[in-house]
This record gives C-alpha cells, structure tokens and sequence, in this order.
C-alpha cells in the first residue's frame, strides 16, 4: 500500500480484501459519473486490478480519498518501450468536486507516477472534445483547461478516441490529446507524436483488451492500425505539430489588449488640449471682461492645469511637481528622477575610480594585504 500526502489523499489500489471495499467504492463513483459509451467495464477493471502487468508494460489504479473516504478514481499504465504513461478516467464523485478537487487529484497523481521512478518522456491523456456522448467528466474545455493548469498542453491535430469494443463503429468519437513533457511543450515533430499514438493504441489498449475480446482481437487490432493511419495521413507533411502555449486555448484567461499609441499621436493629443485650454481661458477672459493684471496670472494658472494633466497622462507627475517646487523656491537642483542613466562605459569608469581612491586610502593608511 502506497499512500501520498494528507488531506486529499491518493492511494494505489491493490487485489487485496483490506483494498476491496475502496475498489468498489472508486468504481462506483467511475460508473455514476462516467458516460456508458466511453466507459472500460468494471468486470475488466477488477480483473486488471488483480493482473495488471503485460509484455508492454503496467497497469495502475489509484482512488482519491478525503477524510479517509474515497471520492475518486483513475487509471494510467506504463510503458518503458515508449516511455510513456497513459491516463485513462479521472473521474470525482459530483459532491466533492469543489474545493479545486481535480486541480489536487491531478496534482497528486502526478507526484504519485514521480514517486514510481519510472523512465518518462511523456504523459498522455485522452479526453472527449466536448460532451456529445453524455459525459461530464471525460472531456470539454473545463478539463482541458484545469489540465493545462498542471503542465499539460493540448495537440493541435484532429484526433479520435479508439472504440472501446470490438465492433468497427460509423461514427467516431472526436478526442483531445492532452500531453505532458519533462519540459514545457510548445511543439512536437511529427515523428514522435506518432510514436505516442502507437503506444497508446497498441501498449495501452491492445494489451487491455486482448484478455477479453478472444477471437475478435485480430479484427480490433487492424481497426487500431486503420485509426492510426488515418492520423498519420491527416498529420500530412508538416515536420511539427503545436502544442497550445496556455493563452492558446484559453487555458489561462490573458488580459484584454489595449492599444499602443504612437509618439505621433500623443503630440496631436496634447496640442489638442493646449488648443482646448488656450480657447477657454481666452474666452473666459474676454467675457468676464478681465483686467490686464488679472489675465496674466488666470492664463498661468490655466497653463498650469493643463501641465498637470500632461504630466497625470505621461507618467511623469512627480517630476513636474518637483519641478514646480524648485521653480517656486527660486532655483533648480539636481531631480531625484534622472531620465538619462550612464552608459556602461561610464559606469564602469566610475567604478575603477572607486576601487583606485579605495587602494590609495589603504596603501596610505598601511592597511594592506599580502
């Protein structure tokens, strides 16, 4: 029995009778909130629970427990030929999906598969583009979205699910590949995203359903080669394909663009204003009728709000009021905010001053070393 951290809680299932009241619980909780059409039989589940390991590689359960009470399930597997995890359904059970439940489900899982020291170039997990087929937990932007939050990216290529029984379906089940990478992912060649598909369909899927389909294992293994070369063909000719950055899809919501204005058009701002505040202050004086001594200190005070508001705009109030204070006191000084910095030759000039008078001032105190 391996557990992981506390609180939520993620715990490995094993075929053994103190396991056995939580298998039933996590697949409970599986059925509700699993659509039929997407859903791996129980009956199989049990079974791989009690026999997980194959020729390609390892079957994991894991129930997600808090306050000791199971309120979820997942599958993955592993395979050292591809180096590769699959994920299949994570499911939580409706009542306890608050509280960023699946954030800290994938979360752990994640540090679990870590925790397994296995070999991993990428972890995979396949989800319903939308929820078509009835299911509320297999797929959708929410999913993509709060996967994308724990380093997942989604694959920008038409994808399809692979039928989970042996009958060659008309219609098919649109996906979403989701992938993890030791590193961020942004894009993947062509070649390796085809080894990924293989993997899955022919690691993880044929070895799961080999043991249960009988003589009918040979049709469902041509149907998995025929979905895989119709990947191959709609991948094409492009060396690489897109993995999402987060703001591609939406995973991460980005801030509204607001528009960059030129210099040019700051300036035909500005002498639109002073054009504004000239007419009103002239227009003001000649109707009020305002003697000569009164208009001269009025227009100042006019040009001075009009300064003020520059000054607001462009990000620079504190230095026009400490302008004006100087000018008021009757002088300049130096400003506290400089706009010129000093080029790195300077600096580093004035640097090898310092160090210079520094080792005159030991050489003369005869604080020196040998």
């Amino acid at each position: 029995m391996r557990r992981v951290k506390a609180s939520f809680e993620l715990r490995l299932l094993d075929p053994t009778p103190a396991d056995r009241a939580d298998v039933d619980k996590a697949l409970a909780i599986f059925i509700q909130n699993t659509s039929p059409l997407l859903r791996t039989k129980t009956n199989q589940i049990r079974q791989k629970i009690g026999d997980p390991t194959t020729p390609e590689g390892t079957f994991y359960f894991a129930g997600l427990l808090r306050s000791k009470s199971i309120i979820g399930f997942a599958m993955f597997g592993y395979y050292p030929n591809s180096k590769l995890v699959v994920v299949d359904h994570m499911v939580i059970d409706r009542d306890h999906r608050g509280d960023a439940a699946f954030y800290i489900f994938a979360q752990l899982l994640h540090d679990t598969i870590q925790g397994l020291d296995l070999e991993i170039d990428f972890t995979a997990v396949e989800l319903e583009d939308g929820n078509e087929y009835g299911s509320e937990q297999t797929g959708g932007n929410e999913l993509v979205r709060l996967l994308g939050q724990v380093g997942f990216g989604k694959v920008h290529a038409d994808y399809f699910l692979a039928n989970i029984e042996p009958v060659n379906y008309e219609a098919k089940y649109p996906g979403i590949l989701m992938l993890r990478g030791s590193q961020k992912l942004y894009r993947i060649r062509k070649e390796d995203l085809l080894q990924i598909s293989r993997g899955i369909l022919f690691e993880h899927y044929l070895p799961w359903y080999r043991d249960f389909f009988g003589t009918q294992t040979g049709a469902y293994q041509r149907y998995l080669e025929h979905l895989h070369q119709d990947f191959a063909n709609r991948l094409g000719n492009q060396p690489t394909v897109k993995v999402n950055g987060p703001e591609a899809d939406a995973l991460i919501a980005s801030p509204a663009n607001v528009p960059v204005r030129s210099n040019e058009f700051r300036v035909g701002q500005y002498i639109a204003m002073f054009a504004a505040v000239a007419f009103i202050a002239s227009t003001i004086i000649y109707e009020l009728s305002v003697p000569p001594h009164w208009a001269i200190p009025l227009l100042i005070a006019f040009v001075a709000v009009f300064g003020g508001i520059v000054a607001i705009s462009s990000g620079r109030s504190l230095e026009v009021f400490e302008a004006a204070i100087q000018f008021l006191r009757g002088g300049r000084q130096k400003s506290r905010y400089p706009q010129i910095r000093p080029s790195s030759k300077d600096a580093e000039q004035t640097r090898r001053q310092l160090r210079n008078r520094k080792k005159d001032l030991a050489i003369g105190t005869g604080d020196t070393q040998d």
